[in-house]
């Protein structure tokens, strides 16, 4: 069967948003709001509104999880990164001409509201109601798809995984390990082409973050003071995440670690880490798929007969097979799928979920050797029939492909850290005071 008469693929967005729930808890109001710069980044500005939004969605987080929060001064230095780095991907995102329109957005907007229960209108009434801003979120949202949009074209597109890749990988792997782990992390970030010095004082906060763990201090408060890793302002947790999705030196820790252990100081280049075990969990189990091997006949409509005369073709057809003809020799005469007519129809072995859903539903009520009456998509006219059918150990197969999902993560997620690492080295950053006046400036490297 041609490509074109297979069930179309979805495209997949993966949106890095932070759970849209907590959105919906309300932003305390202030009778008035005195806005001012509070950083330049490049050719675009950071307001003090911005920052105290941001603070308020970063609370909302910590309560959720039951993170006491750190001092004001430090959350605010914290938060104003990381609206620095959006700004920095945005801007680029423009840049590369990555647009997200209100059409797109809305779509977007609708699937979160759906995943609420809600009609899009309900979702922004929701949310105004609860005194948050809806247009402030709205606009939240499309950076993130931007963002993401952006990682894919400039780090996740330019990653390859090669078979050589996938046969190292899983020699490096227990021959079972489908152990999910529970992990929190804390990062202290060394800068492209850091000093010796830069790196000393580096180790020695990782070590004293240590140290403080260690005596009892929360893990997850300490993430949110001093962490540079993605989800600092959730406490490091980086929820579950399957051994193969996990960076190796993160996994080779977490697999001599007990639930509620944490590792020592690790080193990458990018910085030094440690991990908190929360939990693991198994999901080991053996994969199968049941495959059908069928034929077909197509009978379309075209310029020498219409509709009705494509299907009184293909009934004449399936009365000719029922009487015995050969199904090969009418298919190769008279069908209209260039990609099966030559060898006689045939499909080869497929899954559930190739074909479009009225195709896949007549083949799933035939038995073997049982030919269809004709029958309607929208490509045609077919007259089907089942060859065999068998249940196929997939397991390795499926190994392999979760290995190269794995790996492709994990190169990606190396590879963003590292490219956002320049980005943000490559920008031009002016911190302002309260004055107005300019109290620091970070000129391009």
């Amino acid at each position: 069967m041609p490509s074109r008469m297979r069930r179309p693929a979805l495209p997949r967005l993966a949106l890095l948003i932070a759970p849209l729930m907590l959105l919906t808890l309300a932003v305390p109001a202030r009778a008035e709001v005195l806005d001012r710069i509070v950083a330049v980044v490049n050719d675009g500005v950071v307001l003090q509104s911005d920052i105290d939004r941001e603070i308020q969605y970063a609370l909302m987080q910590m309560r959720a999880r039951e993170i006491n929060p750190p001092s004001e001064n430090v959350l605010r230095t914290q938060v104003l990164e990381k609206v620095i780095l959006t700004r920095v991907q945005t801007q680029r995102a423009g840049q590369a001409g990555i647009r997200v329109d209100d059409r797109e957005l809305n779509e977007v907007l609708g699937n979160i509201a759906k995943q609420n229960n809600m009609t899009l209108a309900q979702f922004a009434e929701q949310l105004r109601s609860d005194g948050a801003d809806y247009l402030a979120i709205r606009e939240q949202i499309r950076d993130e798809v931007l963002i993401t949009r952006l990682r894919q074209r400039e780090v996740d597109n330019r990653v390859t995984v090669t078979d050589q890749d996938i046969d190292l990988f899983l020699a490096n792997q227990p021959e079972t390990d489908d152990t999910e782990y529970r992990l929190s992390h804390i990062l202290v970030a060394i800068p492209d082409g850091a000093s010796p010095e830069q790196r000393t004082d580096a180790r020695a906060k990782a070590d004293g973050l240590l140290e403080k763990i260690r005596k009892g201090e929360d893990f997850a408060a300490l993430a949110v003071s001093n962490s540079d890793g993605q989800q600092a302002l959730q406490g490091g947790d980086l929820d579950w995440r399957k051994a193969d999705a996990l960076p190796l030196i993160f996994l080779q820790a977490a697999r001599r670690l007990k639930p509620g252990e944490t590792s020592p100081v690790m080193e990458t280049a990018g910085g030094y880490h440690i991990i908190r075990l929360a939990d693991t969990r198994s999901q080991a189990q053996k994969k199968t798929v049941d495959e059908t091997r069928s034929r077909h006949i197509l009978i379309q409509a075209n310029t020498l007969r219409n509709e009705d005369q494509a299907r009184l073709q293909a009934r004449d057809i399936h009365d000719r097979l029922v009487r015995g003809e050969d199904f090969a020799k009418l298919a190769l005469e008279f069908s209209d799928d260039p990609g099966s007519k030559g060898g006689g129809g045939e499909m080869g072995w497929q899954p559930p979920g190739v074909f479009v859903k009225e195709f896949q539903e007549q083949l799933d009520a035939l038995k073997p050797n049982e030919i269809s009456p004709p029958f309607r998509t929208q490509f045609g006219w077919h007259v089907a029939q089942v060859l065999e059918r068998r249940t196929r150990d997939i397991t390795d197969e499926s190994r392999r492909a979760r290995a190269r999902g794995a790996i492709q993560n994990r190169k990606a997620s190396e590879e963003y850290e590292t490219w956002l690492r320049r980005l943000r080295g490559e920008a031009y950053v002016e911190y302002r005071g309260p004055d107005g006046k300019i109290q620091k400036t970070n000129e391009p490297t």
